[in-house]
Formats: structure tokens, C-alpha cells, sequence
């Protein structure tokens, strides 16, 4: 992975949520991915080695702030960037305690989302 061709990638289990942020990011540059089963995030992460995950905070059958918290408490992942996204009112609390670098509400503005992905790129 080089700097001119990113890796992100999507967590979510709505297919066409993940296929609308692939597009709008694709635009944008980035080489991005995605994952619709939570079950097999650990096994994305740890094959692609994104620098940025964009992630749902309710997937089916699991919680993302739980997926979060173990990303962030394992040395091999801990400094991915974990950008997490709900429509839930008290999310970005929960997202924040669950150790999430940014968070964004849903819906999103497009130009919201792109800064904030932007922004965990020039995150160290």
C-alpha cells in the first residue's frame, strides 16, 4: 500500500450502503474495499491492512463499538484509523467510549464524509 493509492475499508452489512461509500470514495481516489460480514472483519483487516475502516455501529448479529474496542486493544490494529457511523441519537457517544477516532452521523453529507476520511489519513 503507498500513499497515492489508500486503503479503506467499508464495514457495513447493507451491500448497497458499502457500494454507495465505495463510489463516492473511488471518486475521491481512495482504493477501498469492503466487508458485509462482521464475522470476518478481524480476517479483512488483518489480510488488507487498512489505514482507515469506515464502520457501521449496528451490524447484524454484533455491535460495531464492541469490534472497535478489540481493534483498538490489539497492537497489530490498535493504530488503524476507526471511522464509525449511526443514526442511532446517543451514537457518538457510545462510538467515542468504544475508543472510535471520528464519528459520523447518519445521513452524511458526502463532503462531511470525504474530509473526515481525508482527515484520518493525515492522522499519525
Amino acid at each position: 500500500m503507498n500513499a497515492n493509492n489508500p486503503e479503506v475499508l467499508l464495514i457495513d452489512d447493507d451491500r448497497d450502503i458499502c457500494r454507495m461509500m465505495e463510489s463516492i470514495l473511488k471518486q475521491a481516489g481512495f482504493h477501498v474495499q469492503y466487508c458485509l460480514s462482521p464475522e470476518r472483519v478481524h480476517q479483512y483487516v488483518l489480510t488488507l491492512k487498512p489505514r482507515v475502516i469506515v464502520m457501521d455501529m449496528f451490524l447484524s448479529g454484533m455491535d460495531g463499538t464492541d469490534i472497535c474496542r478489540k481493534l483498538k486493544s490489539d497492537p497489530h490494529t490498535s493504530g488503524i484509523q476507526i471511522i464509525m457511523m449511526s443514526a442511532h441519537p446517543d451514537a457518538e457517544q457510545l462510538c467515542r467510549s468504544a475508543l472510535a477516532d471520528q464519528f459520523i452521523s447518519k445521513p452524511f453529507d458526502i463532503d462531511d464524509f470525504l474530509d473526515k476520511v481525508k482527515a484520518a489519513f493525515a492522522s499519525p
